[in-house]
């Protein structure tokens, strides 16, 4: 999928609701402090966007939560293929949730590390179908499973 600078790009995806919560706690201290996540899925579409746009706006949907947005970040950066004991992996994970921090890099390893900072929680939750995919201009359906999607942004969050 190409991305251009015209676009109103955005992620959603899905994660551990007491992931976020202290995630959204973080943000609510520093919202500049990151927080590191792990992705089985390789984020290069994601990557792409980041890399010509900059920080692009996440949308999380707790897992388990009936297809309701709850959070919304900034998505600040992606790596792509971490190496297990790199320096570079190394410094990522020193960023990642205490309640996470003993699983590593996984066996088999992610394909991602990404960074979301400035965590919060919507005011009202919103419907995941009122997301829109870039790839084919079509909503996500309500039971979508996959771990992210490129998504347009939505500019009337609360």
């Amino acid at each position: 999928m190409r991305i251009n600078s015209a676009e109103n790009v955005a992620v959603f995806s899905r994660n551990h609701r007491d992931y976020l919560e202290e995630a959204k706690t973080i943000g609510a201290r520093d919202p500049s402090e990151r927080v590191v996540f792990r992705a089985k899925a390789k984020w290069a579409t994601a990557e792409r966007a980041i890399g010509r746009l900059g920080p692009i706006p996440i949308y999380l949907a707790a897992i388990g939560a009936a297809g309701q947005v709850e959070y919304e970040a900034k998505l600040c950066e992606v790596l792509l293929d971490p190496v297990a004991g790199s320096p570079e992996a190394d410094e990522w994970l020193d960023h990642v949730l205490e309640a996470t921090a003993s699983e590593g890099l996984w066996d088999p390893p992610v394909s991602t590390l990404y960074a979301i900072c400035a965590c919060r929680t919507l005011k009202q939750p919103l419907p995941i179908t009122r997301l829109v995919k870039l790839s084919d201009g079509e909503p996500i359906s309500a039971d979508y499973g996959y771990s992210y999607a490129i998504v347009r942004a939505i500019d009337d969050l609360e």
